[in-house]
């Protein structure tokens, strides 16, 4: 049982047997498949393929310089959309013009149907730098009919992309540039308009603006403690006029003095009691000059006594002094006095007024004070916004002037083709080296395959085992096939035949072949088909 179970063994000499007994028909479909890519390579239309690389130059040496000045110019925006750029309808349209490409094309609808083609036959291939964070270089493709034709038109669209970008980009820098110049002098129109208004503001409330709530209460404080201190001075001042009138009225503006001879004791004794009723005006009994000046008259005083005789008591007074009037000094003294007492009370009562009118209009503008400062805080907010916005225009106008001397210097990102588009000498379809191989591989196949098709559709039997497997039933006797001599020398013959027109059309695809590949790789054209 477990002998029947196993697969049989492959068995070479009767696969070789049933291929060479439909060798006829497996031969034919082999050469028949094999001429089919063979000859179909030659027919098939060919395309070419044409490419230029363009490489992105960003100013190795400014672009350090140049870090954070100026305005972005978009162009890694417009790297990333490069394909759709390239496959524009405009840049399409001046391409088609330039080579006339349009000639014999006669309906919107044909020409709608050449762009068509162009952008389906037009590739676009993005490198990144070695970082992978930006877009070095791309490559554009093309693939026609016409070699030229294709080669033409990748230089053509390389071109004309390569200007729009150059226009675009100067025209972007000088429009951004136009258009935040315009911006700033809005701003600036509205900053002045906004110090106006401001001025204005201060104008009407001169005291206002540089004090805040707090400050103007502290002031109204102050103004009535200092109005308060004034009234109590000014009662003091008041009750010490009281106290110099009465005193003055108690004074005679005039006195009578007896003046002696010149230079005698009495007259010294007078001139020392004049001082000290001018020094009793302003200070005390216990003032060091007071007390001295009273010593010096006492001792006056007891040298005047001992001085008198009585050799002169007979003398008459007229003999020894003379009457005269004199100036009171006590009385000038308060006269004086009440003056600047007086002088002191209007002062203080103008200082009380004018404290008590400074206190209202503190207390005025602090009823004030809601609303306008509401008013004064929407003025500086405008102000500072105003102020912030003209500001960051200012920087980005600069920048955008850098930006626009970049574009003119051409010190910006540029574009460099360093692989233009070149004359295509073989067609990248059909490959005809891969079709004729292929041919060869799949004639083989398929005539080794027809073999084994044809076998199992006979419905002959191969051999005696067959029969057995078949029927379940032994096989007595088998009668082979008997050929002559002549039968096997016509089947030699017929062989020969078959096999030589074979060889010879396979040498002819061989010769294809190998002319194909001299063609390509060494540039030796032995066939010109």
């Amino acid at each position: 049982m477990t002998e029947n179970n196993n697969p049989p063994d492959f068995d070479l000499k009767r696969h070789l047997a049933i291929i060479w007994k439909r060798r006829y028909p497996a031969i034919l479909v082999a050469l028949i498949v094999a001429s089919i890519f063979t000859w179909g390579s030659f027919i098939w239309p060919r395309s070419y393929e044409a490419s230029s690389t363009v490489f992105i130059e960003r100013g190795s040496l400014m672009a350090p310089l140049l870090e954070g000045v100026g305005v972005s110019s978009g162009m890694d925006e417009r790297l990333l959309n490069l394909s759709d750029g390239i496959r524009s309808r405009n840049i399409i349209d001046r391409v088609i013009k330039e080579l006339d490409l349009d000639v014999g094309i006669q309906t919107p609808d044909q020409y709608d149907g050449l762009v068509k083609k162009i952008r389906q036959n037009l590739s676009v291939v993005l490198t990144t730098d070695r970082a992978g964070r930006s877009i070095d270089r791309f490559k554009v493709s093309y693939t026609g009919r016409d070699p030229k034709t294709v080669m033409d038109l990748v230089n053509t669209i390389v071109k004309e992309y390569i200007n729009e970008n150059l226009k675009y980009t100067r025209t972007d820098a000088y429009e951004v540039y136009d258009f935040i110049k315009g911006q700033l002098m809005d701003y600036k129109k509205k900053l002045e308009g906004s110090d106006g208004s401001i001025r204005a503001f201060r104008e009407r409330n001169p005291n206002m603006i540089p004090q805040s709530e707090a400050t103007i209460l502290a002031r109204v404080d102050k103004f009535q403690t200092d109005r308060i201190a004034a009234e109590i001075s000014l009662k003091e001042l008041m009750k010490k006029s009281e106290n110099l009138r009465k005193q003055l009225s108690g004074e005679k503006e005039l006195t009578v003095a007896f003046v002696s001879k010149e230079g005698s004791p009495q007259d010294k004794l007078n001139y020392l009691n004049s001082r000290l009723m001018l020094l009793m005006t302003k200070y005390t009994d216990n003032y060091p000059a007071v007390i001295k000046l009273k010593a010096e008259i006492e001792a006056l005083k007891r040298e005047i006594a001992r001085q008198s005789t009585s050799s002169r008591k007979d003398l008459s007074l007229d003999d020894m002094s003379t009457e005269t009037s004199a100036m009171n000094p006590i009385y000038q003294s308060l006269k004086e006095d009440l003056a600047k007492t007086d002088a002191n009370i209007e002062s203080l009562k103008e200082r009380s007024s004018e404290l008590l009118r400074q206190q209202k209009i503190a207390q005025g503008i602090l009823g004030r004070m809601p609303r306008e400062q509401e008013e004064w805080a929407k003025l500086q907010r405008d102000r500072n916004v105003y102020q912030k916005i003209y500001d960051s225009l200012l920087v980005k106008l600069q920048n955008a002037q850098v930006s626009k001397d970049i574009q003119l210097s051409n010190k910006a990102a540029t574009f460099r083709v360093v692989d233009p588009a070149y004359l295509p000498l073989y067609p990248v379809k059909p490959n005809m080296i891969k079709m004729i191989m292929l041919g060869i591989f799949l004639g083989i196949a398929s005539g080794v395959a027809l073999s084994y098709v044809l076998e199992s559709l006979a419905g002959t039997f191969r051999d005696e085992t067959s029969i057995e497997n078949r029927f379940k039933i032994p096989v007595l006797a088998s009668i082979p096939e008997i050929l002559t001599e002549a039968d096997k020398l016509k089947i030699k013959r017929r062989d020969r035949k078959v096999f030589a027109a074979a060889g010879l059309y396979l040498v002819v695809i061989l010769v294809a072949l190998a002319g194909e590949v001299l063609y390509r790789y060494m540039g030796i054209k032995l066939i010109n088909f």
